[in-house]
């Protein structure tokens, strides 16, 4: 089968590779979409964002990672004649699963397991000749983690499944309530799905940034109230935020970008007994005023999701409550996906938010 194949950082080919044998509890995809993720470009790399997040410290990667976790497709073969029932199903697909035995796990904290299987990732498969993932024409994937999708969701919406999860759950560490003020600082995928989640949950003011016209214009078609470019020398995030909240500032932030000039950003627009959720962080070390934590403050950090969450978000597509079709810039073929990297590593040529691969040749 052809497959998109990480061989070593930023070496990355278009290969023949052997479809994967399966093993107990899994099942074979034939995959129809998969989409490219920000942490797929940081794989790309040479960085292991799972490690840095979940760990807390660096792993190195492993050679030939099929890379890609946002896929979706059809159940082709399966190993238990126990799902049997799920052949030929269009399946949305939770791409990672845990050992369930660790403490995290028996504590209903999965998301924290260091023993995590996650398609697209080389960790926790062992020793293998091709890590298994998303990006190719046939991909196993976990039995109990398939949901058949409702017929009114498309595939290339199931391909936000995901990023989607991810989103709720830093929307539930963060906890905004009906009327809290919300403020997003990067409009990429991630930040454009958390502000509608805010605006589902209740909020009545959100504001977001970017430095990119073309996902400023996105964030406006998705519902953002104030969507803010950075790159055009207008009003500051700071001034638009204390003139909407009468100088009180946001309840809650979620910050997307990681610089340490971001994240004091955050802690500025906060409001007293405010929240901050961290998605991510570019540098080791971070310096932080001791007045910014003032006020009852609260720093907080959000890792991965639940398994909980990906019916949630399934729901939430089907219902119309979510829009995740804006978010869409470019489409590839599987045999084009060299390019559809290189359009997904440089934004700020090609305007890419989202590209979505079709592995069907």
């Amino acid at each position: 089968m052809k497959a998109l194949v990480l061989r070593s950082p930023e070496q990355l080919e278009i290969m023949d590779v052997p479809r994967p044998e399966l093993s107990a509890g899994q099942v074979l995809i034939k995959v129809s979409k998969c989409g490219i993720c920000g942490s797929d470009v940081r794989y790309f790399h040479g960085e292991n964002p799972w490690a840095k997040q979940t760990l807390g410290r660096h792993v190195d990667n492993p050679p030939n990672i099929i890379l890609g976790h946002e896929l979706t497709g059809v159940v082709h073969e399966v190993f238990d004649k126990s799902d049997a029932h799920l052949l030929d199903k269009r399946v949305g697909i939770n791409t990672f699963i845990t050992c369930g035995r660790c403490g995290f796990c028996r504590n209903g904290q999965e998301n924290l397991c260091e023993n995590t299987k996650h398609l697209g990732h080389g960790q926790g498969w062992g020793r293998m000749d091709f890590y298994p993932g998303g990006m190719a024409e046939f991909c196993p994937a976990f039995a109990s983690q398939l949901y058949e999708l409702p017929e009114n969701v498309t595939d290339e919406q199931a391909t936000f499944f995901d990023p989607l999860i991810a989103a709720i759950h830093a929307v539930d560490v963060g906890g905004p309530k009906p009327l809290d003020k919300v403020a997003i600082l990067g409009a990429g995928p991630i930040g454009l799905l958390i502000s509608q989640f805010a605006k589902i949950y209740g909020a009545s003011h959100t504001f977001i940034t970017d430095i990119a016209a073309e996902n400023i214009a996105i964030a406006e078609k998705v519902g953002v109230d104030y969507p803010l470019n950075l790159s055009n020398g207008s009003k500051c995030l700071y001034e638009l935020v204390m003139e909407k909240t009468n100088s009180l500032g946001v309840n809650v932030a979620f910050n997307t970008v990681g610089t340490s000039a971001s994240i004091l950003e955050s802690l500025k627009i906060l409001k007293k007994g405010g929240t901050l959720v961290l998605m991510a962080a570019k540098e080791d070390e971070l310096n932080i005023p001791s007045l910014l934590l003032s006020g009852e403050r609260t720093i907080r950090t959000s890792s991965n999701a639940m398994y909980t969450d990906f019916p949630r978000v399934i729901e939430l597509v089907s219902a119309g409550q979510v829009k995740v079709e804006p978010l869409i810039t470019h489409r590839f073929d599987l045999s084009d996906a060299l390019k559809a990297f290189e359009a997904a590593c440089n934004k700020s040529k090609t305007g890419a938010v989202k590209v979505i691969i079709n592995c069907q040749l």
